[in-house]
Order: structure tokens, then C-alpha cells, then sequence
């Protein structure tokens, strides 16, 4: 199904920008932490984005990898 494979397109596209700049995602800090420690959010920052942007590449490779294949959802 072509859902699949686009889905998984867009995961991957959003798994790269997140990579690309982790800065400019969801903040993962609160701002009283920014404020506090700038430093530190920042590192906080890079390492949830990373972790988020790792996730949703894979996650995208395995949708497409799914609809390649032929699988459905429902059977």
C-alpha cells in the first residue's frame, strides 16, 4: 500500500530535519531549566532530538520495508 511507503517517507524526512536541527524541534526542557542552566538544555536538547529523530528514521524504514513487502494492516 502506498500509505506505507509515504508515511515512512515522512518519517524519515522528519527524522532528518530533527537530526539536521535539533534546535529548532520541540523544546524537550521546560524554560525555567533554559533559564537556569542554558548550557545544559541545550546538551538535553540535542540528545532528546537525536534520540527522536533516530526513532522516527527507523521507524520510517521499517513502514516502508512493511509496504514493499505487501503486509496490510488487518490482514
Amino acid at each position: 500500500m502506498v500509505y506505507l511507503e509515504l508515511t515512512g517517507a515522512f518519517l524519515i524526512a522528519l527524522g532528518v530535519y530533527a537530526l539536521a536541527r535539533p534546535l529548532s524541534i520541540r523544546s524537550f526542557p521546560s524554560a525555567n531549566q533554559w533559564e537556569a542552566d542554558p548550557e545544559r538544555a541545550k546538551r538535553e536538547q540535542r540528545a532528546y532530538a537525536g534520540m527522536t529523530g533516530f526513532f522516527a528514521i527507523v521507524g520510517g524504514l521499517v513502514l516502508i520495508v512493511l509496504g514493499v513487502t505487501g503486509w496490510t494492516p488487518g490482514g
